[in-house]
């Protein structure tokens, strides 16, 4: 009985959830819809990019929309601002997520206009799991940098910050920081949550010891310069005589953007396996040693890294925010301090061979890493839970 009085309370809740791209949002936030879903809630999910497969759409409705990822566009902009406020106009959600910037910033406008027109959404959840291009600051020369762009994405957010009703997550506490410096995040109005989590009944280490000699590393994120590819693909080619070591590289890549390597590129390349897109990535990580990823990226938590470590893979990574939150130097993998591309690759090359005349300290660091994962909130579970729970959906359901 207690548990029909639940969902009777649940049904009528509802959550609109904004994402500027629909394979992001499956990749790291479907857990949040699914979970909504599965104790009553009226879940509406606004995505960008390609369009999310039907078999995904489990329990919640869907509504595509084109979201230029790239760049301010005054039309898509326009409607995805109208398309939101639509929404929040006729499904009355007691919640609204909005994930990364672009739907923060137009989203963020329709949605506060609703709330202070209508009393809808009662609660807005920004969700910002990174920096992006947008407000990273240039770290090299030649670096894009948007410095009109990002002047108007503070004024939006510090604006959004004004009001009762907005919350926001980071994932890490350098980025925390940086929204607090301008004048926007504070304790008061702002939790951070590690990353999107992974599940540890899909993501486990090997229970079987692989007969294969070679060290496998892989590069596993989307085929993206500022992800650390091109770092990766010289210290490949740098230890391509080496009979003992394998370079991987799996990942989508995206037509629209101007990082993005070319698959036809990296299919001709003699001194990485490269394998694309990979359904199982847990199954395809277990048969790997070592989890690269030298980004420069503006992200939060790199789900990969999660995910390696919850296979129990040592990581080599930059000296990111996000990277530090996963992997301790020397103790669960290696973090490099090079400057520009070709140092880190060479670092990366350096440390490579560390661990193939070291194979116990490789052991050690693979074994370190999955303590860590199992030590951390890195469940994805839990980074649901937490969501869930800012979102104010139990509160609201037991007040209806």
């Amino acid at each position: 009985m207690a548990t029909a009085d639940r969902t009777t309370r649940t049904e009528q809740i509802r959550a609109l959830l904004v994402c500027n791209d629909g394979d992001y949002f499956v990749r790291h936030r479907l857990g949040v819809a699914t979970r909504l879903s599965s104790i009553g809630a009226d879940v509406t999910v606004i995505a960008g990019g390609k369009p999310i497969p039907a078999r995904s759409v489990q329990g919640w409705r869907y509504i595509h929309s084109h979201i230029e990822r790239f760049r301010f566009a005054p039309v898509s902009d326009f409607v995805l601002m109208a398309r939101t406020a639509r929404a929040i106009w006729l499904l009355k959600p007691d919640a609204v997520q909005l994930i990364t910037l672009k739907p923060t910033i137009f989203s963020g406008i329709a949605s506060v206009a609703c709330h202070l027109l209508c009393g809808y959404p009662k609660r807005i959840l920004v969700t910002l799991p990174g920096l992006g291009r947008m407000m990273s600051r240039p770290k090299r020369p030649g670096e894009r940098h948007y410095p009109i762009g990002t002047a108007f994405t503070l004024l939006i957010v510090w604006i959004l910050a004004r009001f009762d009703c907005v919350h926001f997550t980071f994932e890490t506490r350098h980025d925390f920081e940086f929204w607090s410096s301008k004048g926007i995040a504070s304790n008061e109005n702002s939790s951070i949550i590690d990353g999107a989590g992974v599940d540890p009944e899909l993501f486990y280490p090997s229970r079987i010891s692989r007969s294969n000699s070679k060290t496998k590393i892989i590069f596993a994120s989307r085929l993206l310069r500022p992800k650390g590819l091109g770092v990766f693909l010289m210290a490949a080619r740098q230890l391509a005589n080496r009979p003992d070591v394998q370079f991987i590289v799996a990942g989508m890549s995206d037509d629209q953007d101007p990082d993005s390597f070319r698959p036809e590129y990296l299919r001709q390349l003699n001194e990485i396996c490269f394998l694309g897109y990979v359904g199982d990535m847990p199954s395809l990580l277990r048969n790997c040693d070592i989890v690269c990823l030298p980004t420069r990226y503006g992200e939060g938590i790199p789900r990969i890294l999660i995910e390696a470590a919850a296979t129990g893979l040592a990581s080599i990574v930059s000296d990111h925010p996000g990277c530090c939150e996963v992997v301790e130097n020397g103790v669960t993998g290696q973090i490099l301090s090079a400057f520009s591309d070709f140092e880190m690759s060479q670092e990366l090359s350096v440390a490579v061979v560390e661990y193939l005349e070291n194979p116990e300290r490789l052991k050690e660091h693979k074994q370190a890493a999955y303590r860590h994962f199992r030590s951390r909130k890195f469940n994805e579970d839990a980074c649901v839970a937490r969501f869930i729970d800012l979102l104010g959906i139990d509160s609201a359901a037991s007040s209806k």
